[in-house]
């Protein structure tokens, strides 16, 4: 394809794309009409729908996610939402299991930060004594009393256990490659 075959392609695009937009149909079927003879063209008009249709669906999935979510926060508090687990186990991770499964005779201050820490994103550092857990923490987030960090920690541990035993039965699970009859 030449350069000026790309230039003339790309600016077919910026008005499909144009037209797509502002919904205008009589444009788009001149396009559709000058694309009819060019395979190079109709290509890039569907990369283009696919895109959309693409962000459209990953659009949706994003809101009922977090519409289910809302609904499971409002109706059923203590309800959990299993995910796949991706990457470390997270500040906000941890938070959320504290939320969910919250300890006796946490102070207010404590809920107040643990709230805040359900939307931090930092992952959590492995391997962290108490003391070094506060020290972490505290530098990051603010103070909180050490029982709501010892909290946290077991929390952190129970969560780091509960992956590890996913992980694994996800392993045990798989289904055995058994040769064909026959072969």
């Amino acid at each position: 394809m030449t350069p000026q075959d790309r230039l003339r392609i790309s600016i077919m695009s910026a008005r499909y794309l144009d037209a797509l937009e502002r919904e205008d149909d009589s444009e788009l079927t001149k396009l559709w009409e000058l694309a009819a003879n060019d395979l190079a063209l109709i290509e890039a008009f569907n990369s283009i729908d696919a895109g959309l249709v693409e962000e459209q669906e990953a659009q949706e999935q994003a809101r009922l996610k977090s519409t289910l979510e809302a609904t499971l926060e409002n109706y059923l508090p203590s309800a959990e939402i299993a995910e796949a687990p991706s990457g470390p186990i997270s500040v906000a991770d941890v938070a959320n299991e504290l939320f969910r499964h919250t300890p006796d005779r946490l102070t207010a201050e404590s809920h107040s930060l643990n709230d805040r820490l359900r939307k931090a994103t930092q992952p959590l550092p492995m391997n962290l004594s108490l003391s070094k857990l506060i020290a972490w923490a505290e530098a990051i987030f603010g103070t909180a009393a050490p029982e709501y960090w010892k909290a946290f920690q077991q929390a952190a541990i129970k969560l780091e256990s509960r992956r590890s035993a996913e992980v694994e039965y996800q392993l045990a699970a798989r289904a055995e490659q058994r040769p064909k009859e026959g072969s």
